[in-house]
């Protein structure tokens, strides 16, 4: 029924969008929207794949505080956390598990070789300059951990050849729940030599998170302070040099313990365009987490990957294009607990992958394969074909069908737990998943429209065995949806609506997964006046299934709607200012069972560009 109602919502909106006699959208189609997708930089209409990109301008109207904020109303992504700012978070793409999306951060792989996802918590929005957010399986080009699909997160691109040689911005806010917040941004440029410069620091008292079995004590705090440097040197062409470095050092309190994040990021990459037929790159990188979380008594891990690709570009000619490369990644996690054993600190993976991009006349192929040899589990073979056709000017459809895998992380395969009377289970093999899915993009009465359903079958997911002393590969889950969105002018508003239906099912048990909504929708309305800018961002998701927080028997979250709405005043060229007003209706409404929410919360920005 809910399901009835949803659709029958979403086709009202598309089709009182489509009815309106209005002007043409101000927008870029999204045919010219480069995207990188497929491990090059291509127009959206030929990767065959869903993808949403939130570029830089997106991020400042939106005024969000965090990745939290800004990943809730992506299609197919759903996000849960227990509590504010610096909670933990969980992130479920396509209703894939929260280790079941790989995070790359300016290509570098930032899921940690514990917990297996990336602490998405602890990413400083302020440095960020680009997301593209990839649904679907995408082992085939990137490995394990992308069974639910990749978030690439970029930090900084490269300016215009004729911008000055100094620009840049300072801003610093204060809110609700002593909330408070600074940053610079400075880009300096010399001829083809670019040097970009950022520092951030964000702190909230936060609230109480916990109401149950009974109501926390404190509120938890939190606050992050992070810096990063990237310096390129642009060569002949497309060729080009860079180095860059990204640290975040966050503090998280809660209620009965602490915890202590510091992420860092180094990268250094060159790229040669040899001719307009070949070009080649390799970026060598090091991603090291160090995280202290104290209840009770402490638990530090520490995870470290060395990693190396090279990639190598073909354009045979303007129809057809092909990518080889080399992954390689040396991880090591160093894990210290009370009664803890570790018996193993380090894996290797070595990787080759292929893609072949192919266009017969309205025709299009495209076919990614690769080879991944795990030094822990030993070899793996993931593919994807995706056949798609123009269907009309700026329309296009497309089928694809694939496999990806999940590595298990090394604390379930060599850290024991004796007191407890739970042990590692070096023989785990990774978790797998086959894929299909149908999409359709077109644009109709200047409404940009589109549409994917999809099927995704997991098995070999690792859950306790028959005797709750170890792990094995037992479970099995089924998960299929339909992904719609619509964006066009409106009156002079720019809209853009989206809602995703989802049917998911644990196979051993007949039981929905957990923490995952079977609709979720959100309609966001931006207007520019003269030295103002209005955003009305609604966000809407169902009822959910959850544990008690003190029983641990199932439970059930029920359905909310959230408004934010964000204000922007430019005071000439140089300075604007910028309220943004959470929950705006003052919704009392929980994300995960036993655990509060804001309420309804206000944060002033001022922001001088030079």
């Amino acid at each position: 029924m809910k399901t009835q109602f949803m659709l029958s919502a979403l086709t009202a909106s598309l089709l009182a969008m489509q009815a309106s006699a209005q002007s043409p959208a101000n927008q870029q189609s999204l045919t010219t929207v480069i995207v990188n997708a497929n491990r090059i930089a291509q127009p959206y209409s030929d990767v065959m794949k869903s993808v949403t990109v939130i570029d830089r301008e997106t991020l400042i109207a939106s005024a969000a505080p965090d990745m939290f904020s800004v990943l809730q109303a992506v299609p197919g992504l759903q996000l849960a956390r227990t509590g504010l700012m610096g909670a933990q978070t969980s992130l479920f793409t396509r209703g894939a598990e929260s280790d079941h999306t790989l995070v790359l951060l300016d290509g570098v792989r930032i899921n940690t070789a514990s917990e297996g996802a990336a602490r998405l918590e602890n990413i400083p929005l302020s440095q960020v300059e680009r997301i593209e957010v990839t649904r679907g399986p995408q082992s085939s080009l990137y490995g394990a951990d992308a069974i639910g699909g990749i978030i690439h997160i970029y930090t900084s691109q490269q300016t215009a050849p004729d911008s000055p040689a100094l620009t840049g911005d300072i801003s610093a806010g204060a809110g609700t729940e002593a909330s408070r917040s600074a940053q610079a941004n400075v880009t300096l440029t010399q001829s083809n030599t670019e040097l970009d410069l950022s520092l951030s620091h964000n702190e909230t008292d936060g609230i109480r998170p916990r109401n149950e079995p009974q109501s926390a004590q404190d509120k938890s705090p939190y606050e992050n302070t992070a810096w990063s440097a990237r310096l390129t040197q642009q060569l002949n062409g497309d060729s080009r040099l860079w180095a860059s470095v990204l640290e975040s050092d966050a503090e998280y309190t809660f209620d009965g313990g602490e915890s202590e994040n510091i992420s860092r990021t180094v990268t250094g990459g060159a790229r040669f365009e040899f001719n307009n037929l070949f070009t080649s790159q390799v970026q060598v990188s090091r991603f090291k987490d160090d995280n202290l979380y104290q209840q009770f008594s402490p638990t530090e891990s520490t995870t470290t990957r060395t990693s190396v690709q090279w990639q190598n570009e073909l354009s045979w000619n303007e129809n057809s294009e092909s990518v080889l490369g080399l992954d390689t990644d040396r991880e090591k996690l160093v894990y210290v607990a009370s009664g803890a054993v570790q018996n193993e600190e380090r894996r290797d993976n070595e990787a080759v992958f292929a893609l072949h991009s192919q266009t017969f006349g309205a025709n299009q192929l495209s076919l990614s394969l690769r080879y991944d040899d795990n030094e822990q589990f030993g070899d793996f073979t993931t593919g994807r074909l995706a056949l798609g056709r123009d269907i009309g000017e700026q329309s296009n459809i497309w089928i694809a069908a694939g496999n990806a895998f999940k590595a298990p992380n090394l604390i379930d395969l060599y850290v024991d737990f004796p007191q407890f009377f739970f042990y590692a289970n070096p023989a785990l093999q990774p978790e797998e998943s086959k894929n299909t899915e149908l999409g359709i993009s077109t644009v109709l009465a200047n409404t940009s429209l589109q549409a994917t359903i999809y099927n995704n079958r997991l098995s070999n997911l690792i859950d306790s065995n028959a005797t709750f002393d170890s792990l094995t590969n037992i479970s099995r889950a089924e998960i299929s949806g339909v992904e719609l969105t619509a964006s066009r002018a409106i009156a002079n508003w720019n809209a853009q609506a989206s809602i995703t239906l989802m049917d998911h099912e644990n196979k051993a048990t007949g039981e929905s997964l957990l923490r995952r909504a079977d609709e979720q929708a959100n309609l966001r309305l931006r207007r520019e006046f003269q030295q103002l800018s209005l955003l009305f961002d609604w966000l809407w998701v169902g009822e959910r299934a959850d544990l008690d927080p003190v029983t641990f028997a199932r439970s059930s979250v029920d359905s909310y709607n959230k408004l934010d709405i964000v204000a922007n005043w430019q005071f000439g060229e140089a300075l604007n200012a910028q309220l943004r007003i959470g929950n705006a209706l003052d919704e009392d409404y929980e994300v995960v069972d036993g655990y509060n929410t804001l309420g309804r919360n206000a944060m002033l920005k001022l922001r001088y560009q030079f």
